[in-house]
């Protein structure tokens, strides 16, 4: 195998974090430690603690514009169904089901920010390359904490076309 092979998605990889610090270190309220924008290092595992949903589509059009793919535009509806799934995961503990009305839902639970449920997302290849669906337009982000819940914090993310 080619050295370029194995070394490509990787540089991909170094690329998106190096695009997110730029942003961050561009961004009206300053990066936090690790060029990070303060959104997203933001912990949220307290009850009623809330994400920033600027943040999140923030880094997740970051990673797409470096995989080649058109940015998401934010979605309130998209927020709210995210939401509602989200309460419902944190709730049973099992992972709830994807409407059929979304392209794709990527679901995450044990993180305490979305810097971390970014990272393990793009780490794992399947989860890496719904993040960069092609025909996906809009996004919808929630982060519900269940202090009775093994994994305290879950995620969703849902994607529309």
């Amino acid at each position: 195998m080619p050295l370029t092979s194995v070394f490509a998605p990787m540089s991909r990889v170094v690329l998106a974090l190096a695009c997110v610090g730029g942003v961050a270190a561009c961004s009206s309220s300053g990066p936090v430690s690790g060029g990070l924008e303060p959104g997203l290092v933001a912990q949220v595992s307290t009850p009623g603690a809330q994400m920033d949903h600027r943040s999140a589509l923030t880094i997740i059009n970051q990673y797409r514009a470096v995989r080649g793919v058109s940015a998401l535009a934010a979605d309130a509806g998209l927020d709210a169904q995210a939401q509602a799934l989200a309460a419902q995961y944190a709730r049973t503990g099992t992972p709830p089901a994807k409407p059929g009305d979304l392209a794709a839902m990527r679901l995450s639970a044990g993180y305490t920010n979305f810097a971390e449920t970014f990272s393990g997302w793009r780490n794992s290849p399947a989860d890496a390359d719904v993040l960069a669906m092609g025909d996906a337009r809009r996004a919808g982000f929630a982060a519900v904490y269940d202090p009775n819940s093994a994994y305290g914090t879950h995620w969703v993310m849902v994607l529309a076309r």
